[in-house]
């Protein structure tokens, strides 16, 4: 099995344009799933910056405001869909939880909608699975082995994520962590799938980072796409989730 390579990028922030140059400079593809407010107070994209990010790559919902999704707000994922779209000009079929909070009641809620799949934050993954649990391989943050390992052990799926938990477990360096994940990922095929937020970029001073990482991936890699690339094309928009 080939290997292909994708990023997205969470909560619509203006620095998602900065991101945005470094993915089209290095060839490579992603997806920017943007609220159009945020209850934590960050900035996000204006609309001519959605315009101006959405012409060059795939916009994805987020709600409209940001907000952990419980049976009392399930109307934010149907009406950030509307907004994006009347904004956009164009349908957008990609959601991503908030925080990764789902349950069955916003699968079903994000199926309703229209949208074709949900990305989650079910890490250490190779591979596509239930659309409406896509999962992604790593975040671009300098997490602790504990939180590897929690999530590991959270997350089940044990088999497919052990080989991918031994390459981040042995090296606190984020950048040897994704370059082992790599090596690992060229291996066995499937999609490498990093997802972060550009905010945390700037406040952890990782652009260099990222610029070093895509240009190694881009390299090694030959197909580069978006999120709606790796997990919808085999899904109707009316498949139920479960």
């Amino acid at each position: 099995m080939t290997l292909a390579f994708t990023t997205s990028w969470d909560d619509g922030h203006p620095l998602d344009l900065r991101v945005a140059e470094l993915l089209a400079r290095h060839g490579c593809q992603g997806t920017f799933y943007t609220p159009r407010r945020n209850s934590e107070g960050r900035a996000v994209l204006t609309r001519s910056e959605l315009r101006t990010l959405g012409e060059g790559f795939e916009i994805g919902g987020h709600t409209v405001d940001h907000v952990r999704l419980d049976r009392s707000n399930l109307d934010q994922i149907a009406a950030c869909k509307l907004q994006l779209e009347h904004e956009l000009g164009r349908e957008v079929i990609g959601f991503s939880y908030p925080w990764g909070h789902h349950d069955a009641a916003s699968r079903a809620a994000v199926a309703r909608a229209g949208f074709r799949y949900a990305r989650t934050i079910s890490d250490l993954e190779l591979g596509a699975g239930d659309p409406f649990r896509a999962p992604v391989t790593l975040q671009l943050y300098p997490h602790r082995r504990t939180v590897y390992v929690s999530s590991f052990v959270r997350r089940g799926h044990w088999r497919e994520r052990a080989g991918q938990l031994a390459c981040v477990i042995p090296t606190r360096d984020l950048e040897a962590r994704i370059d082992l994940l790599l090596v690992r990922a060229l291996a066995l095929g499937g999609v490498f799938h990093l997802w972060g937020h550009s905010w945390e970029l700037q406040e952890h001073h990782s652009w260099d980072l990222l610029d070093r990482v895509l240009a190694r991936i881009a390299a090694a890699v030959p197909r580069k796409i978006s999120n709606a690339e790796a997990y919808a094309p085999a899904t109707s928009a009316n498949t139920a989730p479960s």
